[in-house]
């Protein structure tokens, strides 16, 4: 067994007009049946955002994996567990947006990012998360097991969200257990989530999402992250967000 993963990034209408870069990104290792998959979103009003997602998923996805790798699945059977491994990955990427930040001669907030993160094996799974994005894992059999879904957490107001540079990144790093061997993963971005996800994302919105996984589980990774893409860039989407849309689906296989 293992993972088929498919993922894009796409420009938001309000960036193209702009000439601001895509600030989204993701990252993954898939290595048997263990998965580490992250989605980060730089915060708009920040002016390195985009490295710093990137820098973040990147160093989140490569350091857990190799925490994981090293310390195999029997030393994460509780939430803590994997609470601490997260973090200890957050901070390694935090490390390294310091020295980028110290480097340019720039403040941290320069590189804020959101994240949300899922790892798992062939048993069970966790999101790890801090901000808004979101992720809902799904199991094969779904008429025993509901859908798992990692809601972002905004502030007092709806565009207010917490970051990988905050200073309180700690407390606002949330750990959520899926107790079932998961069949989809899905995470995404906050610009996706209008048309991926039911009103008040309480689950994913089935006209969308699941055209797009039988096609995906008929293709590679390749041609199924191309048109991913395609559907995310697809000017249509334009009139739903301005906002920079990322979508991540891995299936296992």
């Amino acid at each position: 067994m293992g993972w088929r993963i498919y993922a894009a990034s796409a420009t938001g209408k309000s960036h193209l007009d702009k000439g601001i870069p895509c600030q989204d990104a993701f990252a993954f290792h898939a290595d048997g049946d263990v998965l580490v998959a992250v989605v980060c979103d730089g915060a708009g009003s920040a002016a390195s955002s985009d490295v710093g997602s990137r820098l973040t998923a990147d160093t989140v996805v490569r350091n857990l994996a190799a925490a994981w790798a090293k310390q195999g699945d029997a030393s994460a059977t509780s939430e803590q567990a994997v609470f601490e491994l997260a973090a200890a990955a957050v901070l390694e990427a935090r490390a390294a947006l310091i020295a980028v930040a110290g480097a340019a001669q720039a403040e941290l907030s320069s590189y804020a990012a959101t994240l949300v993160g899922f790892v798992g094996d062939a048993e069970r799974g966790w999101f790890f998360h801090i901000g808004d994005g979101l992720g809902v894992a799904e199991a094969a059999d779904a008429q025993t097991h509901a859908a798992r879904v990692s809601a972002p957490e905004n502030g007092e107001y709806a565009n207010e969200t917490y970051f990988v540079t905050g200073e309180a990144w700690r407390e606002h790093l949330r750990v959520l257990a899926v107790p079932y061997p998961v069949a989809r993963l899905n995470l995404m971005s906050d610009g996706a989530m209008p048309f991926a996800m039911e009103k008040g994302n309480a689950g994913l919105y089935r006209p969308f999402i699941d055209p797009v996984a039988r096609y995906l589980a008929s293709v590679d990774e390749d041609a199924g992250s191309r048109a991913l893409f395609g559907t995310l860039d697809d000017p249509r989407t334009h009139g739903i967000t301005s906002d920079d849309k990322t979508l991540l689906i891995a299936l296992r296989v």
